[in-house]
């Protein structure tokens, strides 16, 4: 298993630095969606179908930002770690977490033996 070391700092940092840029933009412009309801949205006159698309369209932004918010929450957690070198190694048993893992999603903080321990006691918990 290839691992993190500290020659690959330069782009990790880059990775996420990125990341957190875009996550940022999204949120900022999330606010600033364009009217989807066309020509019925700017005349004042809408359906009950249009409500309703409206109000999915709503919730479906919602969860988007939710989810970056999260997101943005973990970036900034690794790049503390990267500062603090503590980065690539896995929070709960603190073996290093396999290279190709890193690539995919940077910002990860568990090894997969791991985080499938954690996404399973929380299906556990949502089941009860």
């Amino acid at each position: 298993m290839e691992t993190y070391d500290s020659t690959l700092m330069p782009r990790f940092s880059q990775l996420l630095v990125q990341r957190e840029a875009d996550l940022r933009s999204m949120l900022q412009t999330s606010g600033d969606l364009p009217d989807q309801m066309g020509d019925a949205g700017s005349h004042g006159v809408m359906d009950f179908k249009d409500v309703a698309m409206e109000q999915a369209l709503a919730t479906v932004d919602e969860a988007k930002a939710g989810h970056a918010v999260l997101e943005l929450e973990e970036v900034l957690a690794a790049r503390r770690r990267l500062a603090d070198q503590s980065f690539g190694y896995c929070l709960d048993c603190g073996e290093a977490i396999d290279l190709r893992r890193l690539t995919a999603l940077p910002a990860a903080a568990l090894c997969t033996a791991c985080q499938a321990i954690h996404e399973h006691e929380r299906a556990t918990a949502m089941r009860r």
